[in-house]
């Protein structure tokens, strides 16, 4: 895919490869949007490059904030004559790749967005590595702009694409919704992709002696081997047999691997191989050239945690909805308990699901319009509720409360769509 004319960067953020035409990466500070300030370690490098997909919500922001392509590259807004943002729009969706890097999770916030305007507004997020399969890694909204992704994901995972979804109930202005200037990965990898030409004959899997000088150059700023972390995945083009295709992409993967640990210095028990054959193109197959570049030994290099052995929750996000009086709804389970918060009054809610589709327990809130004798959770305003989905896939819902220990049913709240 890559010649020997790469620069691999090494630093504290995400993993890059680029070659010899483009800029240094480098420190440098950015207005957040906010009156503030965020210094990112790799600079321009940092930013997503690419749009997947933008859906505008209803009701939609005005035509000239609606170029989903104001939200790659470095922040902008207020630099120029275009608006230098795209919004949103009420509950509406704007997917970004990241093209020359990748997101990983490492000690401390690992996704930054630049929302514009006096505060954040609630934005949900999601990650993925094939633009297909989503994790859920919380909101913004407030003060708060970036996301520390190591509740959610694994800590072996590279993700290539973020997806921002507006959490507003209703919208109003010229720009309903979130307003997005750019968006950023920091993380700590290094991801080095090397051409299979280089390290292989055709259709062979033993190293050629060019092979040797392509690894260490592409290792060389490396620090403490013995401490890195690598992950080392086989790729194919789509010619011949797919099963072969597989086979041979693991057979590359362990020379790799092999020459990692016996003429590198890395660690056997910190290298691991995948092998992805044809199913991982880069680009098309239906060119040379884009079979060349889909022949590949890519490696990500990751270095020690700075918070490694400390203990981490395990978040699962089941999901996020638009519902009457109570704002948006989240509920997520932290290390197997359910948790869930509304925006309206600051609520909160405890309980259970006792089936798939009915959730039974109580609201708290730090104020309404009645005071209980008791407390839950420190506060004497709340009561039952109870939340009724109109099926296994909880999609929407209609949720009954009431006050304090009342026995009848007060008054009820309906969802009017789920987000991510």
């Amino acid at each position: 895919m890559y010649g020997l004319n790469n620069i691999v960067v090494w630093a504290l953020g995400v993993a890059l490869l680029f070659t010899v035409q483009s800029t240094a990466a480098a420190p440098a500070t950015y207005p957040d949007g906010h009156g503030g300030e965020v210094t990112l370690p790799l600079g321009d490098l940092s930013f997503a490059d690419a749009v997947g997909r933008y859906a505008p919500g209803d009701p939609a922001p005005r035509a000239s904030v609606t170029e989903a392509e104001a939200a790659l590259g470095t922040p902008d807004f207020g630099k120029h004559d275009k608006a230098g943002y795209v919004s949103l729009g009420c509950a509406g969706e704007l997917i970004l790749k990241f093209e020359n890097n990748a997101l990983i999770d490492v000690a401390g916030p690992d996704l930054y967005v630049f929302e514009v305007g006096p505060d954040v507004e609630p934005t949900g997020l999601a990650v993925s590595s094939d633009g297909e399969r989503w994790v859920r890694v919380g909101r913004i909204s407030g003060g708060q702009s970036e996301i520390d992704l190591a509740p959610y994901v694994s800590s072996a995972t590279s993700f290539r694409y973020v997806r921002l979804v507006d959490l507003k109930n209703s919208c109003g202005g010229r720009t309903p919704g979130a307003d997005i200037d750019a968006v950023a990965a920091i993380g700590s990898a290094q991801h080095i992709a090397l051409d299979s030409s280089v390290l292989f004959d055709s259709g062979a899997y033993a190293l050629k002696i060019a092979a040797f000088e392509a690894i260490e150059s592409a290792l060389a700023d490396i620090g403490d081997r013995s401490m890195a972390s690598v992950v080392v995945a086989g790729h194919t083009d789509a010619v011949g047999d797919t099963d072969g295709n597989k086979r041979l992409s693991k057979k590359r993967a362990r020379a790799v691997a092999d020459y990692l640990l016996e003429q590198a210095g890395f660690d056997a028990q910190r290298v691991s191989i995948e092998a992805h054959g044809e199913s991982q193109p880069v680009v098309s197959n239906t060119t040379a050239e884009g079979r060349a570049k889909n022949r590949r030994v890519e490696l990500t290099v990751r270095a020690p945690r700075d918070d490694a052995g400390k203990a981490v929750a395990s978040v699962d996000i089941l999901g996020l909805w638009a519902a009457d009086h109570l704002g948006t709804v989240e509920m997520r389970r932290v290390d197997g308990k359910l948790q869930g918060e509304y925006t309206s009054d600051g609520g909160v809610l405890l309980g259970e699901f006792n089936s798939d589709t009915v959730f039974e327990g109580y609201w708290v809130e730090n104020n309404s319009g009645r005071v209980c004798d008791s407390k839950k959770a420190g506060s004497k305003h709340w009561g039952p509720i109870r939340i009724e989905f109109k099926s296994a896939a909880r999609d929407a819902f209609t949720a009954h409360w009431r006050y304090c220990g009342e026995e009848k049913w007060r008054g009820q709240w309906r969802a009017r769509r789920r987000f991510l």
